[in-house]
């Protein structure tokens, strides 16, 4: 029984040892502070050029067959940090690390919270950022219609294309009823701010542009047009 329990015991503590944690923007700053830092950037190579944390590298997560390669250079001695736009890469990234012997804190929060946080950022002189929409064409957009369903969302995002069929599918069937607003998250880091959109896909509904309801993540057709039935 004594056996049975220690053996319990030490599989509990190892569990713990190699559980992934996660950390807030201002343990963030702590780590960044430490250039030898092992801090992954796991979006692709092109978010990674349009803006960074301060001494993170970039492997992309996307890129299995690489992100394992480029793994073999860290340092299992040391934790290991991850972060992507909105938290959903670097969970499983984070995951898969973890799996394969190393500690590791994931920054949940990623770019997102970061830049609403107004925290230094790395970019290259030579990125060039879209401004994307103004608060003032927003405003436009949410006054166009009675009613304005908004969709923040990014093709690299497995959850956006997951809810695209959904999207289109109530975009086409209730035109007339509701409008429908696609925002790219990529192109639109400015508003995201503004509106306090930490991550996606997101969804907001606007009734003659005061917002009714608002969403993270994947939402279902019928919890979509029970929100758009309750509005009208």
């Amino acid at each position: 029984m004594r056996k049975l329990l220690f053996t319990a015991l030490i599989g509990f503590v190892c569990l713990q040892v190699n559980a992934q944690e996660k950390i807030d923007a201002k343990k963030m700053e702590e780590v960044i502070a430490k250039p030898q830092t092992q801090l992954l950037d796991v979006r692709t190579a092109a978010e990674y050029a349009g803006g960074h944390i301060p001494n993170s590298v970039n492997v992309d997560w996307n890129e299995k067959e690489n992100f394992q390669e480029s793994i073999k250079t860290l340092d299992k001695n040391e934790p290991v940090y991850v972060y992507c736009l909105g938290g959903g890469r670097s969970k499983q990234a984070a995951a898969f690390l973890t799996e394969n012997g190393f500690k590791v804190y994931d920054y949940s929060g990623g770019m997102m919270d970061w830049r609403s946080g107004e925290k230094p950022e790395i970019k290259p002189d030579n990125a060039k950022e879209s401004k994307g929409l103004s608060t003032e064409d927003f405003d436009k957009i949410i006054n166009s219609s009675e009613l304005v369903l908004v969709n923040f969302s990014a093709v690299w995002c497995a959850p956006c294309q997951e809810l695209k069929p959904t999207i289109e599918k109530i975009e086409k069937e209730q035109a007339g009823k509701v409008k429908v607003v696609r925002i790219d998250a990529d192109q639109n880091k400015e508003l995201m701010k503004v509106l306090n959109v930490r991550g996606i896909p997101q969804l907001l509904l606007f009734k003659k542009g005061e917002e009714a309801w608002n969403k993270s993540g994947i939402a279902t057709e019928a919890e979509i047009l029970a929100q758009i039935k309750k509005a009208k």
